[in-house]
């Protein structure tokens, strides 16, 4: 990111709406661009217990492409991402760490035999390995960046602030009245960046019908032993995996559940994670537990669970809208409103990326 030197008046003004990782990492880029922006949003990093839809700080966060062979554009996407958050690791602020990481397949994700995966290339000290589960007979290991998201969140918003950003904490229900400041702003505002993930779909002026929420669901267990991820990838789209955090914690999961929107933690779905982690990576369990231990029936009983979360991806029927458009407030100011949002699952890791060009085609 380039921060130009310019006065403060003479920068354009801008809305950026949402404060999960897509509007803070929208938002800094902007304000380290010439831009002076505010954001507006009724969640933030701060939160103590926010809102399932308010989703970045559930997130698993770690790197991993699931993009076809055949999408380039996706590719480019993961590629800058993952060198962005390489070097993002340097900063011990950052939350944001590089650990071992294990992949397995209970099928061949190239689709040709002997091929490795195209983002061998991408990665650090990419290995194809011996497989420890006969259901999952593909395995790969390399570096891969992991965030602890509540460290991080906070961080982007502290170097946003730090850069000269503003934060209004404010619930909207029309886009443009992102342009009707609180307080008082020498110019109107020009530029609206929607980055409001679901609530898009309930957002006046948008009402974009093909959001929907995917609900997922992990459990946090205490497990400083843990340093590598794991994941566990299936044909039929189920995911399971460990991931370590920088503070000894361990998240598990998960689920994916298009179009349910459940808030209630499910005992069955936590026992289900579990299980299926236990039966696949028994070094989840504390170093020197006995076979007799790991197989004894009182599952729970074999973890120091901290936490039990649910979160909702913000999902979109066609993928993340990233366009720009033409629209009037309510006294007839004209406002450039530029849509940022729909990003699933892949929001943390494709944020900086697709906003970056976005602006380099608008500016």
């Amino acid at each position: 990111m380039t921060n130009h030197t310019h006065h403060k008046h003479e920068r354009p003004l801008v809305a950026v709406l949402g404060a999960g990782v897509v509007g803070l990492t929208t938002a800094l880029l902007l304000q380290c661009n010439h831009y002076d922006v505010t954001i507006i949003s009724d969640e933030f990093p701060w939160e103590d217990k926010p809102r399932p839809d308010y989703a970045s700080p559930k997130a698993g966060a770690h790197w991993r492409s699931m993009c076809d062979e055949d999408d380039e554009r996706a590719k480019g996407y993961d590629t800058v991402s993952y060198r962005t958050f390489q070097e993002l690791a340097k900063d011990p602020e950052s939350g944001v760490n590089i650990r071992d990481a294990i992949d397995y397949f209970d099928f061949n994700p190239t689709g040709h035999e002997g091929r490795d995966p195209w983002w061998s290339k991408v990665v650090d000290d990419f290995k194809k390995i011996p497989s420890t589960n006969a259901a999952f007979p593909i395995a790969y290991s390399y570096k891969t960046p992991v965030i602890t998201p509540g460290i991080y969140l906070k961080f982007l918003l502290h170097q946003f602030k730090k850069a000269g950003g503003h934060v209004q904490h404010r619930k909207l229900s029309h886009v443009t009245e992102a342009a009707l400041w609180v307080g008082t702003k020498p110019r109107p505002v020009k530029i609206i960046v929607n980055c409001t993930g679901f609530q898009a779909r309930h957002l006046g002026g948008v009402n974009d019908l093909r959001n929907f929420q995917t609900r997922g669901q992990t459990a946090v267990i205490r497990a400083t032993w843990i340093r590598e991820t794991v994941t566990w990838i299936s044909k039929s789209g189920s995911i399971m995996y460990v991931i370590p955090r920088s503070n000894g914690d361990v998240v598990l999961g998960g689920s994916h559940e298009a179009y349910q929107n459940n808030e209630s933690v499910s005992g069955t779905k936590t026992t289900h994670i579990l299980k299926t982690i236990l039966d696949r990576y028994p070094k989840i369990l504390s170093p020197g537990s006995s076979d007799a231990y790991a197989s004894s029936p009182d599952l729970l009983s074999k973890f120091d669970i901290v936490d039990q979360k649910v979160g909702f991806r913000p999902s979109r029927l066609g993928g993340v809208r990233v366009e720009v458009e033409h629209g009037r407030t309510g006294t007839g100011q004209h406002v450039l409103i530029a849509h940022n949002y729909g990003h699933g699952g892949a929001g943390i890791f494709h944020a900086l990326v697709v906003f970056a060009g976005m602006l380099c085609r608008y500016s």
